[in-house]
C-alpha cells in the first residue's frame, strides 16, 4: 500500500510538472512574440490574380510590370519589353512568404519618423483581379532600423508598422534594365537550338573603324562530319570545342538595354551580321547597326521585334577572327 501511495504521489507530481512545463512553452513571451511576428503581406492565392505591379523608389519615377498572355513585361514609354520571369516570380515569392515581421508600432504618429509617410516611402503596389477599386497590396517600405539589417514596412491602408529583413531593396532600387530579359534569342523557343544542330556559320564583321579592334574580313565555317572547316580556306581542321562554344555564346547573347528610339524596320542594320544555318533548314540571324553615342551598337535578331544595345565586350565575343577557331 505504501508503494502504491508513493507511486500515485509521483504520478500526480509528474503530471503537475508537465502542465507547468507546457504552460511555460505556451505563454513564454519570446514564443508569443514569435507567433505574433509571423506575417505575410500578400496572400498566396492572390498571386495568380496579379496582372500589374508598380514599384516606386522614394517618390522617383516608377517602374510598371504588366502581365499578359505571354508572361510579364516592363511597360516603358508606351511600349512593352519582355521581363525576366524569374525575377518577377522571386518578388512575388518574397511578398507571399510567411516570415518574421514583428509589430513595431500601431499609431500613425510613428509613420513620419520611420519614413513611412505615403509621399516619402518606397512603394510596391500589386493590382489585379476584379476591378474593386483597391489593389491586392499597397506596401510602403520606409527607413532601416538601427542594425541596418531590417526596414520598417506598413500597408498603405493601415496604421500598424512592422519590421523585417530588407529583402526588397534590390527590386526597388535596381535599374530598369535589371528587369529586362535581354536575350537576343529567347530561351523558351519552341525548338531550342543546340550547338550540334548548327551546320554553317557565316560571319560578316562590322565595318572596322580605326579605333576599334574588329576583324576586317568575313568568313564561313562549315561542319564536315564531326569536324569544322573554313570554306575557301586551307582545309585546316578547326577546334571543335571553340566553334561549339562560340555557337552557344551567340545563342545566349544578351544586350545591355533595349533601344526604344529605333525599330527593326529601320534600314541601318547593315554593318555586320552573324548567320547560323541549322540542320532543319532554318536560320538564326543577328544584324548590327552603326555605333551610337554611348559606343554601343544597335542589333536585331531574327524572330524578335526589339532592338538591343550591345556593349563593346559583347561585340568582341560575337565577332571573332577566324584565327580564334584554329587548333593551337
Amino acid at each position: 500500500m505504501v508503494f502504491k501511495k508513493k507511486l500515485l504521489i509521483l504520478s500526480i507530481l509528474t503530471g503537475v510538472l508537465g502542465l507547468v512545463y507546457t504552460a511555460t512553452l505556451v505563454f513564454d513571451p519570446e514564443r508569443v512574440n514569435s507567433r505574433d511576428a509571423s506575417y505575410v503581406w500578400l496572400q498566396s492565392e492572390w498571386v495568380d490574380q496579379a496582372d500589374r505591379v508598380e514599384i516606386y523608389d522614394q517618390g522617383k519615377e516608377g517602374l510598371t510590370l504588366i502581365r499578359n498572355s505571354g508572361g510579364w513585361f516592363v511597360s516603358f514609354e508606351g511600349q512593352e519589353y519582355p521581363a525576366k520571369q524569374e525575377r518577377v516570380e522571386d518578388l512575388f515569392r518574397i511578398l507571399s512568404a510567411k516570415a518574421a515581421y514583428p509589430l513595431r508600432a500601431s499609431s500613425a504618429a510613428s509613420h513620419e519618423k520611420l519614413g513611412l509617410l505615403a509621399e516619402d516611402a518606397s512603394r510596391i503596389v500589386v493590382r489585379g483581379g476584379p476591378a474593386t477599386g483597391y489593389p491586392l497590396l499597397d506596401l510602403l517600405i520606409g527607413e532601416g532600423d538601427a542594425s541596418g539589417k531590417e526596414v520598417y514596412l506598413r500597408k498603405n491602408t493601415q496604421d500598424e508598422v512592422r519590421s523585417g529583413e530588407n529583402k526588397l531593396a534590390s527590386y526597388i532600387t535596381g535599374a530598369r534594365s535589371s528587369w529586362y530579359n535581354l536575350r537576343l534569342f529567347p530561351e523558351n523557343e519552341a525548338a531550342p537550338v543546340g550547338a550540334d544542330m548548327v551546320q554553317r556559320i557565316i560571319l560578316t564583321p562590322p565595318i572596322k573603324p580605326e579605333d576599334e579592334n574588329f576583324p576586317a574580313l568575313g568568313f564561313t565555317l562549315r561542319r564536315d562530319g564531326t569536324n569544322w572547316i573554313q570554306e575557301g580556306g586551307t582545309g585546316e581542321v578547326l577546334d571543335t570545342g571553340k566553334v561549339e562554344s562560340y555557337i552557344r555564346a551567340v545563342m545566349e547573347a544578351e544586350g545591355e538595354d533595349f533601344v526604344s528610339s529605333m525599330t527593326t524596320a529601320d534600314p541601318v542594320f547593315t554593318e555586320g551580321q552573324i548567320t547560323l544555318q541549322i540542320g532543319d533548314n532554318t536560320t538564326r540571324v543577328i544584324k548590327i547597326g552603326p555605333s551610337m553615342e554611348s559606343g554601343n551598337r544597335p542589333a536585331l535578331s531574327s524572330g524578335s521585334r526589339y532592338v538591343y544595345s550591345l556593349a563593346e565586350w559583347t561585340m568582341n565575343r560575337l565577332f571573332r577572327d577566324v584565327s580564334y577557331f584554329v587548333t593551337q
